[in-house]
């Protein structure tokens, strides 16, 4: 609701009405010299202003280059002005100096809204002018006490004041009809002087025509509509628009319009007031093209960093490796053709060195791949540390790394360096919050007169490398003609396996566990062999690690499951009593653990065989726990879940085996043949027997005591209650031919006597026991 006070009368409320119409607020009040008010129109403008505060007010005013004083200006003032309690709610003021004709202080008068605006355009500022000039007239016209009507004055008279206050303005100024919007437009009724000396024409030769004259074909569109649609609504609008003066030259301005109502709050007019802005215009073109030609000459520097920056980066990755930061291949082949092109010294001067990690793929394959890549960064930056300012290191493949070296003696040199980084790998490298052992196995070649192609170099250093892992973890070897030949038998090995598995070429043979004080049988464990048609038996432990590298380890590991489990179940229906209880041992690997269809496998090859699944133990070292060991723990799990049994083989050798034990579900464990071959004649290994079987004893563990070779082993393993034991002095590995004939016996034989037959002679076996899968 509107709230209005006057001491005066209504005219002067009118006239606020009209101020606040025409600044586009809401509400106007006009504060005495004294402070008190005078009148007002809209509702909470009360402010408790003294006759002081009014004076400094006025004082400001007068001093401002705007003519008027906004209520930011105010409250950046100093106190006491910047205290004063303005209404709440009041986001934007203006304030301006009320006289009279006599030029009189007589007060304020202050528009105001709870809009908040950047301020009055210029030609509101004139509108403020001009009623505040009005406030001062009907001030006079009351102290006279003439008889004047200022509801009924006419629109011009309100013109004519206006053009007192606006007649000596440097801006271009005018004033229109307030209708119609469509054509012709409402016309010009008054122009000041500023306009006819801005545009050319003379005050004649527009009053009665419309605004349309300063338009020109290149007047925006878009902003003579937006204009249009403001004065539609009777609203303020300021915009810049291109016109043309008399003589066709163009020019622009900055155009500010506002509505004047009359005291009955009828829009009557328009006010208008343009600003040249022509130079500004001007500076404006001008510092656009600067900045245009500013931002393609950066442009063009850009390009051409950009393109200096790419060749860089071409020539980098022509000769560097992406992930290690290393030479790559071709610089490093590129370096040793130019070595080999000098004329060849009596002297080598020069040796490579060829490495990779040992066991990279398990990093992989357990951790992932971005494990792996951290690992080969790491290990850049580690053999790096390891090399003198003159050495050269190389990544030349996925795992693999080059060193060259260049010396006057580079055997004794490349000795030094291989020696400096076999020490350094000792220490884990940290990867995804795990200690990761990783070894590197060497092979040395130096630059002698005979090589002709860095592929020669390379192929022999190779060469060399392979005969370091034959030597074991962590080795450094030289380089002599004759690994060449063994290289090529290791390939026609590797060959040779990769077809084993579909010319039946594998087979089983089995090895009893027994129980010491009956000699009865208590289980057997599967052991795979090779029998080459050529070759003959090839062991274990020749080719399973080949064929893990090969990646067909689990497909040979799935062939031992389901051929033992079959064959179980064939001595199963013949010899159900002895067989009722007989478990399996299979040994599987880390790489068959993972797998996923591993556990699917399994339960395939129980239902088939109809093999009972408590009978089936699967036997695991401590490898297996190396990498994501949550996920193994898991994989036991659900394992035992189909009730097979896990056990733990050659318990004691690692560093951690007890905690393999306290973590995770294990039914049985196998000590190492180390103790067994030690207890006699050591007593500290007779104690750590001894805390074993107490070990298992409590966890309640069945204890299996591996390579029992001798009478006194089993007298003394006897004597100490160990459980199970197994080892050629029982039993040799057995064809399942030899083991049918062993239960055969053992069927036809009374129960009482079954455990007292004599041990059958089995086929010619190595002195070593024979390994398995895993």
């Amino acid at each position: 609701m509107t709230v209005s006070y006057d001491r005066k009368g209504a005219p002067l409320q009118q006239l606020l009405r009209s101020a606040a119409h025409a600044t586009d607020c809401a509400r106007s009040v006009f504060y005495g010299t004294c402070g008190d008010v005078m009148a007002g129109y809209g509702s909470g403008l009360t402010v408790s202003l003294s006759r002081d505060n009014i004076a400094m007010l006025c004082h400001l005013i007068d001093s401002s280059s705007e003519g008027y004083l906004s209520l930011e200006d105010v409250r950046r003032t100093e106190a006491p002005l910047s205290d004063l309690p303005w209404p709440e709610g009041i986001a934007f003021a203006a304030l301006n100096v009320v006289r009279s004709e006599r030029d009189e202080l007589l007060g304020l008068l202050m528009v105001c809204d709870v809009r908040p605006r950047r301020g009055l355009s210029t030609a509101q500022c004139y509108v403020l002018h001009t009623h505040a000039a009005q406030l001062g007239r009907h001030h006079d016209c009351q102290q006279i006490r003439e008889p004047i009507d200022i509801v009924n004055t006419s629109g011009r008279e309100r013109l004519r004041l206006l053009e007192s206050v606006v007649v000596h303005a440097n801006d271009a100024i005018l004033i229109t009809e307030a209708e119609p919007f469509g054509l012709p437009g409402p016309r010009i009724v008054y122009c000041n002087a500023a306009f006819t000396r801005t545009t050319g024409y003379s005050e004649a030769e527009v009053l009665g025509k419309t605004p349309r004259i300063l338009q020109n074909g290149k007047t925006d569109r878009a902003t003579l509509d937006h204009l249009r649609a403001a004065l539609e609504k009777w609203q303020p609008v300021e915009v810049e628009l291109l016109n043309s003066r008399r003589d066709g030259s163009e020019f622009w301005v900055e155009l500010s319009i506002v509505p004047v109502a009359n005291e009955k709050g009828w829009f009557t007019h328009w006010i208008s007031v343009q600003r040249d802005i022509s130079e500004r215009k001007r500076a404006e073109s001008i510092e656009q093209q600067a900045r245009r030609a500013q931002a393609e000459n950066m442009a063009l520097e850009a390009r051409l960093l950009e393109r200096q920056r790419i060749e860089q980066e071409l020539s980098w990755a022509a000769t560097h490796d992406n992930l290690t930061e290393l030479y790559n291949r071709a610089w490093i082949m590129g370096r040793l053709r130019e070595l080999l092109s000098r004329t060849p010294p009596s002297q080598p001067e020069a040796a490579v060195l060829f490495m990779d990690l040992d066991r990279f793929k398990l990093v992989n394959d357990s951790l992932g791949h971005r494990a792996g890549d951290q690992l080969l960064m790491d290990m850049a930056r580690r053999l790096e540390s390891c090399l003198r300012s003159v050495d050269t290191l190389a990544r030349v493949g996925g795992d693999e790394f080059v060193v060259l070296i260049e010396d006057v003696s580079p055997g004794r040199a490349a000795g030094e360096v291989a020696h400096r980084i076999a020490q350094c790998l000792q220490k884990p490298f940290r990867i995804q919050g795990q200690n990761i052992f990783s070894s590197s196995s060497i092979g040395i070649v130096l630059l002698e007169a005979h090589y002709h192609t860095p592929e020669e170099l390379l192929r022999d250093a190779d060469t060399a490398m392979y005969a370091a892992k034959e030597e074991g973890v962590g080795r450094y070897v030289f380089f002599t003609p004759s690994m060449r030949a063994s290289v090529v038998e290791a390939l026609a090995l590797q060959n040779d396996l990769r077809h084993a598995m579909k010319r039946d070429e594998f087979t089983l043979c089995y090895q009893p566990i027994h129980e010491p004080h009956s000699r009865s049988i208590r289980g057997i464990e599967a052991l795979l062999t090779w029998q080459h048609p050529q070759r003959g038996r090839v062991a274990p432990e020749v080719f399973i690690g080949m064929a893990e590298e090969l990646g067909i380890l689990r497909d040979i590991g799935h062939w031992v499951v389901h051929e033992a489990c079959q064959q179980l179940a064939v001595w199963r229906r013949a010899y159900p009593e002895v067989c009722d209880q007989l478990t399996l041992n299979i040994n599987v690997s880390a790489q068959e653990l993972k797998h996923h269809s591993f556990k699917s496998d399994l339960v395939s090859a129980l239902e088939s065989s109809g093999v009972p699944a408590h009978l089936l133990q699967l036997e695991i070292n401590e490898g297996v726990f190396r990498y994501h060991p949550d996920v193994i723990g898991q994989i036991l799990h659900d394992i035992r879940a189909l009730g097979v049994s896990i056990v733990l083989d050659d318990f004691g050798t690692g560093y951690s085996a007890l905690s393999y034990i306290d973590q995770y579900e294990i039914d049985a464990i196998k000590v190492d043949r180390a103790f067994v071959l030690r207890m006699v004649l050591h007593k500290r290994s007779m104690a750590i027997m001894q805390s074993l079987l107490w070990l298992g004893r409590t966890l309640e563990l069945d204890i299996v005591a591996e390579g029992v070779e001798t009478l006194e082993q089993l007298q003394m393993l006897q004597r100490l209650g160990c459980p199970l034991a197994q080892g050629y002095f029982l039993s040799r590995p057995m064809t399942p031919d030899q083991i049918d004939l062993l239960l055969a016996k053992r069927d036809s034989a009374p129960a009482g006597a079954r455990s007292a037959l004599p041990r059958l002679t089995p086929w010619p076996m190595p002195d070593a026991d024979a390994g398995g899968c895993a």
